[in-house]
């Protein structure tokens, strides 16, 4: 029987109104009381994760979540934090600069708290969308300073793919994990660290075979997981390039309860195997 489910939340679990299907609760529901953990998997901070959390009353079991593309590990219902892997301060503050050259919104997350230094329609509608706190300083290069969880530019995807080019030409995409999680945001992350290696680690520390897992995503930051769960799964409306590397791509999309589709498919159903 597979141990763990890891589901991205946005485009995911998740429909494009940001809500959460009746038929994906049951789903979650019974599989938990099969013995299964499901572990939240989202590149949003833990405090936007920590909503969903509470959504599903898993602050009060012994349950675990991945927050920022599986940099941040942590029990649901003690907040105990089993790895955490930041952005040093020379590479936070380099990939800053290197957004100001282009015409996108750069914040940042450190303490709890998303760090900007301008407003913008962008910036509140990530925020507000996240359930995220922000606060304004005159230069996020300073909050930088100091190791932070990551570093999201936002923008259109036009000017966000030149900022990627220049990340490789610099030099820095070897010294940090970026990757598009929507195509509006740019994130860059720890090196060596994704929601794979954090899925692994998972697996790890709770003594479960990674071929005992399912990855279930959409989007590009979801590749690493997927491809290394036991089960990878792209949603129907997920990008074409996740689509070809994935074991199962889901009938339904978001937004008609694609998780709950693989969860009776590979889960719950009497004759449900492991995919093979």
């Amino acid at each position: 029987m597979y141990k763990i489910i890891a589901c991205d939340l946005d485009g995911t679990l998740l429909d494009d109104n940001k809500k959460i299907s009746q038929k994906n609760i049951d789903a979650i529901k019974s599989a938990i009381e099969m013995g299964c953990k499901f572990v939240i998997s989202s590149g949003r901070s833990n405090m936007s994760v920590d909503h969903f959390n509470r959504f599903f009353g898993f602050d009060k079991i012994k349950n675990y979540a991945m927050a920022y593309n599986g940099a941040y590990v942590y029990r649901t219902d003690t907040d105990e934090v089993l790895f955490e892997y930041p952005v040093p301060p020379s590479e936070a503050q380099e990939a800053i600069r290197l957004c100001r050259e282009f015409d996108i919104d750069v914040v940042t997350y450190r303490d709890r708290m998303l760090w900007q230094d301008r407003e913008s329609e962008l910036i509140t509608q990530y925020a507000d969308r996240n359930m995220i706190e922000r606060t304004t300083v005159y230069n996020i290069e300073e909050i930088a300073q100091k190791p932070v969880s990551k570093v999201i530019a936002l923008g259109k995807n036009k000017e966000l793919k030149r900022l990627e080019k220049a990340v490789f030409a610099t030099g820095l995409g070897k010294r940090l994990t970026t990757c598009f999680s929507a195509d509006i945001l740019f994130e860059f992350n720890p090196l060596g660290i994704d929601k794979g290696t954090g899925l692994c680690e998972l697996a790890k520390i709770l003594n479960i075979d990674i071929k005992d897992t399912i990855a279930i995503g959409d989007n590009y930051n979801d590749l690493p997981m997927i491809e290394r769960a036991g089960l990878g799964v792209c949603c129907k409306n997920g990008e074409d390039g996740v689509k070809a590397l994935s074991d199962y791509v889901t009938c339904n999309d978001n937004n008609n309860s694609a998780v709950a589709e693989v969860i009776e498919k590979f889960v719950l159903s009497p004759k449900a195997e492991k995919y093979m």
